[in-house]
């Protein structure tokens, strides 16, 4: 196995390992099972990660109102200010999604395909709305220390961990019955 150059990360191998039995935690043979479900969670906890996107267009509205250009704020502009609108209905309507999915959980339902929409749908508007704010920044957005630059570096995450985008969509579309068969 290679380990990448920039951040290297060697493999560990758990050979003849033996754990004493009062060290297991549940029952044996359910280990994938309780993986499954803590993904799940895992997920929904993504619901964090709305706020940083809110904060990033309070920031962004607060800049735009100062920045001028051409005798006016950026604000002004009627497709800046209908764009910010957008994202932020965006995060109203994922933050309902999350609400419904933790209702479920809540119930004791199985919420792996909510879940999962919306942790696929909170890490897509992680990139749209530190893509869009940024715009708006200009220059002064590509700064270190831009919360809107942290974001767009930092929100990329959100579509890696816990199941990439692309199990995600898997995930869904078998919930959906339209995975071709034979497929996991």
């Amino acid at each position: 196995m290679k380990s990448c150059k920039i951040f290297p990360t060697p493999p560990v191998y758990l050979d003849n390992v033996r754990v004493p039995q009062r060290h297991r935690i549940g029952e044996e043979g359910k280990g994938f099972s309780y993986q499954m479900k803590q993904f799940q969670e895992e997920r929904l906890s993504t619901i964090s990660n709305l706020r940083p996107l809110e904060i990033a267009i309070e920031q962004t509205i607060d800049y735009c109102r100062q920045r001028q250009a051409f005798g006016k704020s950026i604000l002004d502009n009627q497709v800046v200010h209908f764009r910010l609108a957008e994202l932020q209905t965006e995060i109203e309507a994922l933050r309902a999604l999350f609400y419904r999915a933790a209702e479920h959980y809540i119930a004791g339902e199985d919420v792996t395909q909510l879940a999962s929409m919306a942790k696929l749908k909170v890490g897509r508007l992680s990139r749209e709305v530190a893509d869009s704010c940024l715009q708006y920044w200009g220059g002064m957005g590509f700064m270190w220390n831009n919360p809107v630059a942290r974001l767009f570096r930092d929100g990329r995450l959100v579509s890696i961990g816990g199941g990439a985008d692309e199990i995600m969509l898997q995930i869904i579309a078998k919930g959906m019955g339209t995975l071709p068969q034979g497929q996991v």
